[in-house]
């Protein structure tokens, strides 16, 4: 009977960097900065990017008497979704980059037969 344990992942970590411990030099800088990017800054960014989105659906459709409020809602909802588009391409770049280069991450390296 094979038995299989699952780990959870740290909560206070980004990309295998751990997030906590003081700032001493400036790789630890660096970490902390990438942490607080990570953690507080791209979700703000995300939550009004969809806050955009969702504004410019109520305005085109309470408004549909009125051209230039539509139109206004219109572009709110094209530039929220072009800014939803960019972040989660951005992230998913970020998440192979780091996969890639970061020593002792989750690539995987091919081996040829002998």
């Amino acid at each position: 009977m094979n038995t299989m344990i699952a780990y959870a992942a740290s909560t206070n970590s980004v990309a295998g960097i751990s997030c906590g411990g003081g700032i001493t030099n400036l790789t630890s800088f660096i970490n902390y900065f990438t942490c607080t990017l990570m953690n507080a800054v791209v979700p703000l960014l995300m939550s009004l990017a969809v806050t955009a989105f969702i504004y410019g659906i109520i305005q085109f459709f309470l408004n549909p008497e009125n051209e230039e409020k539509r139109k206004a809602g219109k572009s709110y909802m094209i530039w929220g979704l072009i800014t939803l588009f960019v972040m989660v391409s951005i992230w998913g770049l970020v998440g192979i980059l780091s996969s890639t280069f970061i020593p002792g991450g989750s690539a995987v390296i091919p081996n040829l037969p002998q």
